[in-house]
């Protein structure tokens, strides 16, 4: 069981599929590694006395409040992948590289992400809090002291710690104490949307960045008899932004100010490699932008002018050159040793 070092305690997430019942994360390759773990709260609405009289007589017990949370992680290549698939909504068995222990996932946006959810548990002394159903929503990347930092928001039915169906988590293992994804492993490239296929006279360099992709407005409603949130649902589009600053205006991006005037639009690729798997294959995470949008862009004042940049991923007309097939406003790509599709 658990203890009350939370280095100590043992987390896990496992894709469910029944809303409002968990299933058992006690098994290999469940385990992830967030900084925040016990950052889950049990919420329940109290139910005030407002009738006329000098005290309250009662303070019932309502709802319970949707368990609204970010888990924040040190990305790594390997051990996110279901989280982040299911914000993504379509991922399938990977490609493996030759007969190399190296295999290719694409996740892509899905219309919708209508079921997919899954089952959060962390250990807290000798109590396992569960959050039964949880829908991972949005996922946020930045650098963070030499690392890239992975903030998943998550939306939960409740908290228990007394579940029949979790009971130990002694199997529970990570599938990857090591890789984690440095910021400097990162190459930023882009050109014009209707440009040539991205090479390496497009790589820019950064100072920063922002990458945020969100399944927006998640519904929060209730059912008669049932106290806690049914499966939350997308009230609005999924937003996909990059925000990027640079140290200095330059001579590039200089000219990202009459691009957004002009409505100049952009495609990007943001791609970071890490250790070698086998052969010719290394860890990566390659995310693709095949249209992007100018939404702000800004040198602010300061002794020396630095720049920055804000773009929003757009739907595609045709895939453009360099990217076949992808026309949606992401696709990412994830090279590792996992042989399974992450949304299985």
């Amino acid at each position: 069981m658990g203890d009350i070092e939370k280095r100590l305690n043992t987390t896990a997430f496992k894709k469910a599929s029944t809303w409002g019942t968990e299933v058992d994360v006690d098994a290999a390759g469940t385990g992830i590694l967030p900084l925040n773990p016990g950052a889950i709260k049990h919420g329940i609405v109290a139910i005030e006395d407002k009738a006329a009289s000098a005290f309250e007589h009662d303070l019932d017990q309502g709802d319970f409040e949707a368990v609204d949370f970010g888990l924040e992680f040190d990305l790594r290549y390997e051990g996110l992948g279901t989280l982040i698939a299911i914000i993504m909504g379509t991922a399938g068995a990977p490609s493996q590289q030759e007969a190399t222990d190296a295999y290719l996932h694409t996740l892509q946006l899905a219309n919708s992400i209508a079921g997919l959810f899954g089952t959060y548990a962390t250990e807290k002394k000798d109590k396992i809090h569960v959050v039964p159903s949880v829908k991972p929503y949005k996922i946020t990347l930045a650098p963070d002291s030499g690392k890239v930092k992975a903030t998943i928001n998550c939306l939960g039915n409740k908290v228990i710690d007394d579940s029949s169906v979790i009971t130990g988590m002694t199997s529970v293992t990570v599938p990857d104490l090591h890789n984690r994804t440095l910021a400097r492993h990162g190459v930023f490239r882009m050109n014009a949307q209707d440009g040539a296929a991205l090479g390496s006279g497009d790589k820019i360099k950064i100072k920063d960045f922002t990458i945020e992709i969100e399944r927006r407005s998640m519904s929060q409603h209730y059912e008669s008899e049932n106290r806690s949130i049914i499966e939350p649902l997308e009230e609005d589009k999924p937003l996909v932004k990059v925000t990027l600053n640079f140290n200095r205006m330059d001579d590039t991006n200089k000219a990202y100010f009459s691009d957004w005037n002009s409505e100049n639009e952009k495609k990007m690729d943001i791609v970071f490699t890490g250790a070698v798997i086998e052969g010719a294959y290394s860890y990566y995470h390659k995310l693709q932008f095949p249209r992007l949008k100018i939404e702000d862009v800004d040198y602010p004042d300061d002794n020396i002018i630095p720049a920055s940049m804000v773009l929003r991923g757009l739907l595609a007309d045709a895939a453009p050159t360099g990217m076949d097939g992808i026309t949606k406003p992401l696709q990412w790509d994830i090279m590792n040793k996992k042989t399974t599709d992450m949304l299985a």
